[in-house]
């Protein structure tokens, strides 16, 4: 079967698991693919290019971004970023690798940054820069995503880390579903999860506006992958008024990044996150949100061809916008 299939759809496969959602039996295509990928690369050493440099660069350098200019430093510049202290700090800020090394999303970590203080919780941030080791994974390198993820664990127990806030919905679901299965205890909240609880609990006060048209794309691996679907939709309607797309929640249609293809060519006529860009400006809306660093990745590069105004931001990003410091 593997022969039959092939080796470029099984590494086209996003696995945005809108086959599982949709299958009426409760078939998982997804993790068939899965265990195509790791049989193609730990058995025959295969893989696509893009994909190979991008492990490659994982094993040597510890993330997947090959050819970043970036150093872990940059985005906090100018920004008085306090590190993790065992026993004193509450929450870890995991900035994740597309948050560090690349540009446009390092913004989002100095969002965060700002709404934590306007909210005054306690935090920090790992000195040294990291990866979950989730790119591995879903390219098929299950022996170089435990390595990592083993590292990880090891590191977070040494520290005390009981509570952790991810940007990323990659790093999410990794830390919340596949590190349990190597021995990791502690709780992981995706921000655009933890921002809808602060702003609930009146601890972050944001000003609304009717006049904002805001519209949401769904990452896969928070609405389908894990459920998570009404959080991100409070934050934006305490901001402004939410226009849906017509697939949105579970139904909602990829970016095109999951299962390691931020760093593959994807097959077809169209770019997935072409696709998904025009139904977000099909919608009327003046703003595209997300949460989650690549589904932001993508997003803005398709918007470019639509608009020379940056038109895509993270949740933390607007938010930023819209805080109110009450006295």
């Amino acid at each position: 079967l593997i022969d039959v299939l092939g080796q470029e759809a099984m590494f086209n496969c996003t696995t945005c698991a809108a086959c599982v959602e949709i299958c009426p039996v409760s078939n998982n295509p997804a993790e068939v693919v899965m265990e195509f990928r790791r049989h193609f690369v730990m058995e025959r050493s295969e893989m696509p290019d893009t994909m190979a440099a991008a492990n490659a660069n994982l094993e040597t350098r510890e993330h997947p971004f090959v050819g970043t200019a970036a150093t872990p430093e940059d985005w906090r510049r100018g920004l008085d970023v306090p590190f993790f202290q065992s026993g004193k700090t509450e929450y870890l800020l995991w900035i994740g690798c597309s948050v560090t090394y690349e540009e446009r999303t390092q913004e989002i970590a100095r969002a965060m940054v700002k709404i934590f203080e306007a909210a005054k919780i306690s935090y920090g941030i790992l000195e040294e820069a990291r990866c979950t080791g989730d790119p591995a994974k879903m390219m098929g390198n299950e022996m170089q995503f435990v390595e990592m993820a083993e590292a990880n664990i090891e590191e977070f127990e040494e520290r005390n880390i009981h509570k952790v806030i991810t940007v990323c919905a990659h790093c999410y679901n990794s830390f919340d579903r596949y590190y349990p299965e190597l021995g990791a205890k502690w709780e992981t909240i995706p921000h655009s999860v933890f921002i809808d609880q602060l702003i609930s609990e009146g601890r972050l006060t944001v000003a609304r506006s009717v006049e904002d048209k805001i519209t949401f794309h769904d990452p896969c691996y928070l609405s389908r992958h894990n459920g998570i679907v009404d959080s991100p939709r409070n934050v934006i309607s305490a901001l402004g008024e939410l226009i849906e797309m017509p697939r949105a929640g579970k139904e909602s249609f990829c970016c095109g990044a999951g299962g390691g293809n931020y760093w593959g060519g994807q097959g077809g006529t169209a770019r997935i996150s072409d696709v998904r860009a025009q139904e977000a400006f099909d919608t009327g809306a003046d703003k595209i949100a997300t949460s989650c660093s690549f589904c932001n990745l993508m997003l803005t590069s398709s918007a470019t061809k639509h608009s020379e105004q940056r038109k895509v931001f993270d949740v933390a990003e607007l938010v930023v916008e819209k805080i109110r410091i009450v006295e």
